[in-house]
């Protein structure tokens, strides 16, 4: 299992960067009209669209695969407290989200790819070789 471990960090890990960098993208592959209507997320959150807050939970994000991948018991946890934030907290903070299929689809196979790997984390053999 502990190939699989790895794999599925790796793969989270390029599943992520193409879902948090999709925005940066839309202006060349969509339309103006659609772009406009992308752009309406975050409406109703707390959170200013300045606020750093995107970026630090982005790192702390990719800290935790990388803490993952060496096997750190801290990474475990933090993997799970951002898990937990996304489900109880995120939808608050955060606003409502405006999303077209392409950026869905990716959204979709990276809460499969976390769920497998919450999965993997209480496996007695990933479990005896976290630090």
């Amino acid at each position: 299992m502990s190939k699989y471990f790895r794999i599925t960090i790796l793969i989270t890990a390029v599943l992520y960067t193409a879902f948090f960098f999709m925005p940066y993208l839309w202006q060349h592959i969509y339309t103006e009209e659609v772009v406009y209507i992308l752009a309406a997320s975050g409406t109703g959150g707390m959170l200013e669209p300045t606020n750093p807050f995107p970026y630090i939970y982005s790192v702390l994000y990719v800290l935790s695969l990388i803490g993952l991948y060496t096997y750190k018991k801290l990474a475990k946890w933090l993997f799970f407290i951002i898990i937990i934030f996304n489900l109880l907290i995120g939808p608050y903070l955060l606003g409502f989200s405006v999303s077209i299929y392409l950026d869905m689809s990716i959204g979709y196979l990276l809460s499969l790819f976390e769920g497998a790997l919450m999965l993997m984390l209480f496996s007695k053999e990933v479990n005896s070789k976290l630090k």
